[in-house]
Formats: C-alpha cells, sequence, structure tokens
C-alpha cells in the first residue's frame, strides 16, 4: 500500500498526513463556502428592489437640525427641519404663521432652495396631512423683505419610503429667511395631478404596473421638510 497514512509511521509522517487531510477537506469545504456566498449577494429581494427602483444613488446626508431656535445651514447640506406646535408666531404679508428662521453665513446675491415636505400623520383627523411652505426673506432687522410661495410641488410616493412634496425656488440678495405657511392654507388640500395607469418595463427585464393615482392632502399649521440650499451663479439656476 503506497501513499496512505499508516499506523505506526513515524511522527514528522503522520504530521503530514493530517496536513494533508486538513487541505483536503478545506478543498471540499470551498464550494459549499461559495454556494454559500452566492446565495447570501444573490437575496432575490434585494435584486427584486435593484431592478425595479434602481440602485439607490449617492445623496448627501440629511441631519436634524434643533427643533427650535435658527437653523443655521451650510451649502448643500440638507438639514430636516421641525415647525411643531410649540414654534414661533409671528405675522407675515400672507398672514399670521408658526414658522422656524434660517440663517447663512453671509448675504448671498443668487440660491436654489430644495424643499421636500414630508407628509405625516394628520393632527386633526385621519391619514396624512402636510405643510404649504412659504419663505420670507429678512432684512438684518428681521423684516420682510420679499416673499416666495415654494411652487409647484410635486409628489413623490415610492415603496418603503414616506410620501414627499418636492419643490424648488430661488432666492435673490439672502442671508436670513423664514419657513412659514400662509394663513389661508390650513383647512384647504393639495392635489396632486391624475396620473394614468403606467406599465413599463425596469431594468433586467422586468415589468410593473401602477393604478392610476390622484391623491388628496390636507395643508396643516405645522409640519416637517427637508431643506437644502445651493449657491448658483444667477436666477433660475439649480432648479
Amino acid at each position: 500500500m503506497s501513499g496512505g497514512c499508516l499506523a505506526g509511521r513515524p511522527a514528522a509522517a503522520d504530521d503530514g498526513c493530517r496536513s494533508g487531510a486538513a487541505h483536503r477537506a478545506a478543498w471540499l469545504l470551498l464550494p459549499i463556502v461559495l454556494l454559500g456566498g452566492a446565495a447570501v449577494a444573490a437575496n432575490p429581494f434585494t435584486l427584486w428592489k435593484d431592478r425595479l427602483f434602481g440602485e439607490k444613488p449617492s445623496s448627501p446626508r440629511v441631519s436634524r437640525a434643533p427643533d427650535e431656535g435658527v437653523v443655521v445651514l451650510g451649502f448643500d447640506r440638507p438639514e430636516r427641519i421641525l415647525i411643531g406646535a410649540d414654534a414661533e408666531q409671528r405675522d407675515f404679508p400672507k398672514g399670521k404663521s408658526r414658522f422656524r428662521e434660517i440663517e447663512l453665513a453671509r448675504e448671498f446675491k443668487n440660491i436654489a432652495v430644495r424643499v421636500q415636505v414630508i407628509a405625516d400623520s394628520n393632527p386633526q383627523g385621519r391619514g396624512n396631512a402636510v405643510f404649504k411652505p412659504i419663505l420670507y426673506v429678512l432684512d438684518d432687522a428681521g423684516k420682510v423683505r420679499d416673499s416666495t410661495l415654494v411652487e409647484p410641488l410635486q409628489i413623490d410616493i415610492r415603496p418603503f419610503k414616506p410620501t414627499r412634496l418636492l419643490a424648488c425656488v430661488n432666492l435673490e440678495n439672502v442671508r436670513r429667511f423664514a419657513v412659514a405657511t400662509p394663513a389661508s392654507a390650513p383647512g384647504k388640500f393639495y392635489e396632486s395631478k391624475s396620473r394614468d395607469k403606467l406599465k413599463a418595463a425596469s431594468k433586467g427585464g422586468f415589468y410593473y404596473s401602477t393604478d392610476a393615482v390622484k391623491v388628496q392632502l390636507p395643508y396643516v399649521e405645522t409640519g416637517k421638510l427637508v431643506i437644502e440650499v445651493t449657491r448658483v451663479n444667477k436666477k433660475g439656476e439649480g432648479c
């Protein structure tokens, strides 16, 4: 019998045999490990999401601003802002409103303000509600110098994500501005345009369909927003 591991052989030979056996065991286990890794990598649910909705794009991390006081914003740094029931109130050209004040490092000639209004539980009833934003540019004394209604608001509905209303507006000669809502908004509704039933191919050859959608969301006095400010060279850029 040749090439075998026999009892009574020297210890060095036994060590070699054991080493060879260990190597053979490792080679036998390798396909199992590879198959296990492939199973994890090919998680059907993950593949389905990536093919249907695309891979998650890279974007700046959203920070959470303090729940009260002035919010100091830098460029391209989105902040989640709460305008709650305890927020300050004051009279604005479009009526009395709760508000949050935003402050930049200095005055800028042109900026773009990207706004995401997050649909949240309606404090006055069932379902979700939203905050209708208006931006008031303030001078150094806190007086209103200009106002811009944040519109048009485009609805963004995605699986596994809160419903949002998205918009972008330009402001000029601004260092400070307030986020408020017109006094006439609460009690009215945001209403999306009706979207036809949709069927389309997704990445990887999958198909999906949606029913016709028309959404109504009541406006309320409080809400949650994500605000991002970007410096631009001239009016109309950045949106």
